[in-house]
């Protein structure tokens, strides 16, 4: 059976599946988060309380390694609490996830200004992006990707439904909120402005806000990018189940211009 991880006792190992789109050897950052997510969700289910926000920050690249992750509460209340989960590569943090877990009250007031919702057109009626845009990276090759507006392999925003089909953790079934996450890392590669033969163009953080738990196995990312100054840059997106909208996302990014076109330019 086909993972990204393998248990490795208290640890995880990362198989050749979670290799990323910079470097083979290195994670895909929908692997990384997604794992750590995988923690977030043991502490909301163990306490009864919904996951409201996660923010993860990437600080060091992850090679095919065995990493583990340490959990605990920065703040335990009565109607919201603060979970902080690092995963580590031996003694060394890689990355870390703040979450924001709030209780169930059961009952929302109607929102009298909200526009009626439009459901989006199913995955089942998306088409695939071309096969060499599916090679972006090994891990991608494991995920399932119906577009509906736009394209990957040209720049500008777009809507793609996204599932992967390989294990997060061998053994286990990959719950809505882990589909969800690993899915919300693509949203700036969904939503590329650039040539990507000019311009590399990372992500160091990610953060989603949920407004209810998302359903099923298809997670819909409605996405677009925009420029600031100095090489910033920021995606936004929505995420979707087939009920509709359920979160939404922010990524800073960072581009940087590849060096070899600055030397031919010089």
């Amino acid at each position: 059976m086909t993972a990204i991880f393998r248990p490795e006792g208290h640890q995880f190992r990362a198989t050749e599946h979670a290799g990323g789109p910079w470097s083979p050897d290195m994670l895909q950052g929908s692997a990384t988060t997604a794992l750590m997510a995988r923690e977030v969700e043991r502490l909301a289910t163990e306490s009864g309380f919904a996951v409201r926000r996660l923010t993860f920050d990437l600080w060091r690249p992850a090679g095919l390694r065995a990493f583990r992750t340490t959990a605990e509460l920065l703040r335990d209340g009565r109607k919201a609490k603060t979970a902080q989960v690092r995963l580590m590569d031996g003694e060394t943090e890689i990355g870390r996830c703040t979450a924001l877990l709030t209780a169930q009250s059961g009952k929302s007031p109607v929102d009298p200004f909200a526009a009626p919702a439009a459901l989006d057109q199913a995955p089942e009626a998306g088409t695939p992006p071309p096969a060499f845009a599916q090679k972006w990276s090994r891990y991608f090759q494991n995920v399932t990707v119906r577009l509906i507006e736009g394209a990957l392999e040209k720049p500008g925003p777009a809507a793609a439904w996204m599932r992967l089909d390989a294990a997060l953790v061998e053994g286990e079934p990959n719950t809505p909120l882990l589909q969800a996450v690993q899915a919300a890392d693509f949203s700036s590669g969904v939503a590329q402005i650039v040539d990507m033969r000019q311009w590399t163009f990372i992500n160091p953080e990610i953060s989603l806000y949920f407004v209810r738990p998302p359903e099923g196995e298809w997670i819909l990312i409605r996405a677009a990018t925009g420029v600031g100054a100095n090489g910033a840059g920021l995606t936004t997106a929505t995420l979707s189940d087939r009920n509709g909208p359920f979160a939404e996302v922010m990524q800073a990014l960072s581009f940087e211009r590849r060096e070899a076109v600055q030397a031919q330019a010089s």
